[in-house]
């Protein structure tokens, strides 16, 4: 979704500020149409700012405690994000680095860069922790009945009891058995994985353990599914540099040319009946 015009945000910020003590949106439009205070705007921008807003749910709690400012922002970015907000983590990595709109957009409703890009981390963690949620918990699953229905395996799906294990899903086809810590994306190209300091001391000690890798398409169905080397792994993760201190997780970008196809650990015969990364 593109970015509303600049008067149009401005627009949406005064009925935020006004709307909690006006008495409701009748009132609010008369003073905003007839006040000299507010006469720079028009009325069709201020009716197209009520929609705007509308159609983004930010009527539904006009009395939050957030200033409207702040409240448009984070809504541009967890709501109408533009595209580079998906891979924000990446290439804005600073307030230098914003787009110059987002900035002209945060100068209108009274914020500076800096404060454009406090709101734009807090607001991509969000949203990317939801994302990663429902694409990890989508992929398990997919993955789940793509072995069950494709071989004679048992598969059980232990992270959906426990996350103690230190991996998602347990496989075991006669002598073939494999510990499966499953990380999911829809997207084609970047491939980012977080890891927890439990999964990865489990893969240490546990040689049947697997960062398998599943890709899915917008409707969370599988493309194609791979695995990563352990080995790689251990020479990516942090280094805990003191006694004091230890790293929790970490997210480890991983090239494509590090990605096996298939899941080798799970036999030749399955591996055949798997999408290739």
């Amino acid at each position: 979704m593109r970015l509303p015009p600049e008067p149009v945000l401005l627009a949406a910020k005064r009925w935020l500020e006004i709307l909690p003590s006006s008495g409701g949106i009748p009132r609010a439009q008369a003073l905003l149409t007839t006040h000299t205070q507010y006469s720079d705007l028009t009325p069709t921008q201020y009716a197209t700012a009520l929609t705007w807003l509308r159609d983004l749910a930010l009527l539904a709690n006009v009395r939050s405690t957030i200033p409207a400012a702040d409240l448009i922002l984070s809504t541009i970015f967890e709501k109408a994000a533009p595209p580079w907000v998906q891979d924000a983590d990446e290439l804005v990595k600073s307030p230098d680095e914003l787009p110059s709109d987002i900035v002209s957009a945060g100068e209108v409703l009274g914020i500076d860069a800096n404060g454009v890009f406090e709101q734009l981390v807090a607001s991509w963690g969000k949203v990317d922790a939801e994302a990663r949620k429902r694409v990890g918990t989508a992929g398990e699953a997919a993955l789940v009945t793509l072995l069950r229905d494709g071989t004679d395996g048992r598969v059980d799906h232990v992270s959906t009891w426990s996350d103690g294990f230190g991996y998602d899903i347990a496989f075991a086809q006669g002598s073939v058995s494999a510990h499966l810590e499953v990380k999911s994306t829809l997207r084609l190209g970047r491939f980012t994985a977080y890891l927890s300091r439990h999964e990865y001391s489990v893969m240490l000690r546990d040689d049947q353990w697997v960062l398998v890798t599943v890709r899915l398409t917008a409707d969370l169905k599988i493309i194609s599914v791979g695995s990563v080397p352990s080995d790689w792994i251990a020479e990516n993760v942090p280094c805990d540099s003191g006694p004091f201190g230890s790293w929790a997780s970490c997210k480890l970008e991983i090239p494509a040319e590090v990605i096996d196809d298939g899941i080798p650990q799970l036999g030749e015969d399955v591996a055949r009946r798997l999408p290739s990364w």
